[in-house]
């Protein structure tokens, strides 16, 4: 798998929201946003970013709206969520979803060793699977 900037051609897409201390908080909506994806990817001497300026083809351009107030509904746990790629990502359901208190609390990170151990059970399982179909 390689990092990719664009939902549509990336085999999985993962989002983070930090909870809120309120369920429900009043905020102001209508303001540009910057939505562009960021490339982290770890190397031997460190690390790489990648990220893009601008809008993503094919959005809307957030700028034409009119800041005003508005509410803002949000869990009060953290959510970190796996959806795959590929098309609509964030219509469809994730394929992984974890949240709690403070699971993107640095520096261990819960939620992301929580994703890890799904990934290597998923693995085990594979293999397994695969052990068995080739036993004669």
């Amino acid at each position: 798998m390689k990092p990719a900037l664009d939902g549509s051609t990336a085999d999985l897409v993962i989002t983070v929201r930090k909870g809120l201390e309120k369920v429900v908080q009043p905020t102001i909506g209508g303001l540009p946003t910057n939505d562009r994806p960021v490339i982290v990817q770890p190397t031997d001497s460190g690390i790489r970013l990648g990220g893009q300026k601008g809008q993503p083809p094919g959005t809307p351009d957030s700028t034409q709206s009119t800041p005003g107030p508005q509410v803002e509904m949000a869990p009060r746990e953290d959510v970190f969520a796996v959806y795959e790629g590929h098309g609509s990502t964030l219509e469809r359901s994730p394929v992984r979803r974890y949240a709690n208190k403070d699971p993107l609390r640095s520096p261990s990170v819960p939620a992301v060793d929580e994703f890890r151990k799904a990934i290597e059970e998923a693995e085990k399982q594979q293999q397994q699977q695969q052990k068995q179909k080739t036993k004669p």
